[in-house]
């Protein structure tokens, strides 16, 4: 699947850049009384999701 000398750093991306998705949804929606801040967290967890 992944090159072995690359396998850890490509798989701990992936999990870090997935945890990150969930991160910023839920900071956005506790927010979202905010909306600059709620659109910059969607913003940032779509970033993540595109990036996974």
């Amino acid at each position: 699947m992944f090159p072995k000398e690359e396998l850890f750093s490509l798989t701990s991306q992936i999990v870090r850049s997935s945890r990150s998705v969930c991160s910023n949804i839920s900071e956005g929606y506790r927010k979202r009384q905010y909306e600059k801040h709620f659109k910059s967290k969607i913003s940032y967890a779509d970033c993540e999701n595109s990036e996974t």
